[in-house]
């Protein structure tokens, strides 16, 4: 199973109870978070560390070899808790270091706005329904905040909706040119949000 990467404060990550290897959030067990914050403390050594808002980041497969000090950045990881000390797995990130501010703001504002919409993982199963309602409730919460969402936005949940989707189908669902779709693909590819599991065809990682 893959679980839902859920956007929280780094402040919720510290303060918060870990068990077995899950943030107790809201008395909800969730197992992947998504935080935004500036890296400090990088250490490049045998496994690649920094802290992030007061984070521990661990990424045990050296992913992350081009992040700097005061990169600003998003990620996505897995709760992890050994010998006391809890730290996020690294799985993916985006560096965010123009409009800092900007990116914060939207943050605060998205994660206020769908934690109506975490689920407790352990006493549910996800399938392609529950991830395309949940997932478009979120969305519709998120367009009355900011207005209609932008096309990226758009065809990541188009993607996300179907559980993966053909490139020809694709085109023809979010009505775009088929070189602005390719752009946009291939920077979804290059942020981590989807993959080719075969080519022509898209799912979300």
């Amino acid at each position: 199973m893959r679980y839902v990467a859920y956007k929280i404060h780094p402040s919720e990550f510290l303060e918060n109870e870990i068990f077995e290897k899950s943030l107790i959030l809201d008395g909800k067990r969730i197992h992947r978070v998504r935080i935004l914050g500036e890296v400090k403390n990088v250490n490049k050594s045998n496994i690649i560390t920094f802290n992030l808002g007061g984070v521990i980041v661990k990424d045990f497969e050296n992913k992350a070899l081009d992040i700097e000090e005061k990169d600003f950045l998003d990620i996505i990881g897995r709760i992890s808790e050994y010998n006391g000390e809890r730290s996020i797995s690294l799985e993916i990130y985006s560096k965010k270091n123009e409009n800092k501010e900007k990116w914060e703001k939207l943050r605060n504002l998205e994660i206020e706005k769908t934690r109506k919409y975490v689920k407790d993982e352990e006493t549910i199963v996800y399938n392609k329904d529950e991830f395309g309602s949940d997932f478009s409730a979120e969305n519709e919460a998120l367009e009355d905040l900011y207005g209609e969402l932008d096309i990226k936005d758009k065809v990541l949940d188009i993607i996300r909706e179907n559980d993966g989707i053909l490139y020809d189908e694709l085109v023809e669902t979010v009505g775009i040119s088929d070189s602005e779709l390719d752009n946009i693909l291939s920077e979804l590819k290059e942020d981590g949000e989807i993959y080719e599991p075969n080519s022509g065809s898209y799912r979300i990682l």
